[in-house]
């Protein structure tokens, strides 16, 4: 996994891609401290780090744009500025689809980055497609002056793409980010030009997304049933070499109707695969043990053996006031 805290911004430039792009003329290094903060929070916010990517290219790898630009800025930092135009010049070709809009293109060098305590490179590649109305205050002399400023949120999700230079006689590892799901074409496929590095992760990491999906859309199934679900699905996802959604169903979902088992197959038959732990570690994050009532109510549920929950949680109906109500049975409060 990629720490990039501690990480200095080298050399940046930012170009306008557009039908008449503008190419900046100057690469600019060591910014201020605020300055560099918002650029690496611009580049590496929100990326899965976890989820691994790779150049190709059907004939000769060489010839893959991308993959050649990040690679000379690797061998000579001094080729920065030109590559980045050719990288800008890249994207504009590819981006001839009317919803494809125009925007502003960050690129940045950074240093210091740590990959398994090894200090590495990296380029960041952002398309920032929209930007904000701000409000500038300030205190002039006791006197408050109000500007509207037209400009970039960092905070916002944008379309990244982070390469690490792993050496010489490696390629590079790839990151990416998208806005919206259908920038995934142009972003990925025709601009990057990058595959999935390991299929078992991301098989896994989708499988155990979309049956969460289900199993939470699932209006049959009580909260205190969908966590057991849930439960039963990480514990198989745990035990099991490989993922067969034919076995998961039998294990997990016993008794289910043939439709909900259709649902299952058609959802997740295509992620079958040799199961990844670290897709397992991630998952568990994600899969939270919480029980939501309405917009403002949550109760945490750490326990796992639905005979316990069953035990301690019981669900009612006050036929007074026309409402459900939970009643939670415990030994002391901590």
């Amino acid at each position: 996994m990629l720490e990039v805290s501690e990480s200095k911004l080298m050399q940046y430039v930012i170009h306008h891609v557009s039908d008449t792009p503008v190419l900046g003329d100057e690469a600019f290094s060591q910014p201020e401290v605020m300055l560099e903060a918002a650029f690496t929070q611009l580049a590496f916010s929100k990326i899965d780090f976890e989820q691994q990517y790779e150049f190709f290219h059907e004939s000769d790898i060489g010839l893959n744009e991308v993959f050649t630009y990040v690679n000379s800025i690797f061998d000579t930092e001094s080729s920065f500025l030109e590559q980045s135009k050719n990288i800008a010049t890249h994207l504009q070709s590819v981006s001839n689809h009317p919803n494809i809009k125009s925007g502003e293109l960050f690129i940045g060098l950074f240093d210091n980055c740590l990959w398994q305590s090894e200090v590495k490179k990296a380029i960041a590649i952002v398309k920032i497609d929209e930007k904000e109305m701000f409000l500038d205050v300030k205190n002039e002399q006791n006197k408050m002056t109000v500007d509207g400023v037209d400009g970039i949120n960092v905070k916002k999700i944008n379309n990244v793409a982070v390469i690490v230079d792993m050496g010489p006689d490696a390629m590079p590892a790839v990151f990416m980010r998208t806005r919206r799901k259908e920038d995934v074409v142009y972003w990925q496929e025709r601009f990057l030009k990058i595959k999935v590095a390991d299929e078992h992760y991301h098989n896994t990491n989708l499988a155990l997304t979309e049956v969460r999906k289900i199993i939470s859309k699932e209006e049959n199934f009580t909260n205190t049933e969908k966590l057991n679900l849930l439960n039963k699905t990480l514990d198989y996802f745990k035990n099991e070499e490989e993922f067969q959604v034919d076995d998961y169903i039998e294990t997990v979902y016993i008794g289910a109707e043939p439709e909900q088992k259709e649902i299952i197959i058609n959802s997740v038959k295509p992620y079958e695969t040799v199961i990844s732990e670290s897709a397992i570690e991630k998952a568990e994050k994600s899969y939270r043990r919480k029980i939501k009532l309405d917009d403002n109510i949550e109760i945490q549920v750490n326990v796992r053996d639905i005979k316990q929950i069953d035990d301690l949680i019981k669900v009612g109906f006050d036929e007074a006031t026309n409402r459900k109500f939970y009643k939670i049975y415990f030994d002391e409060e901590k």
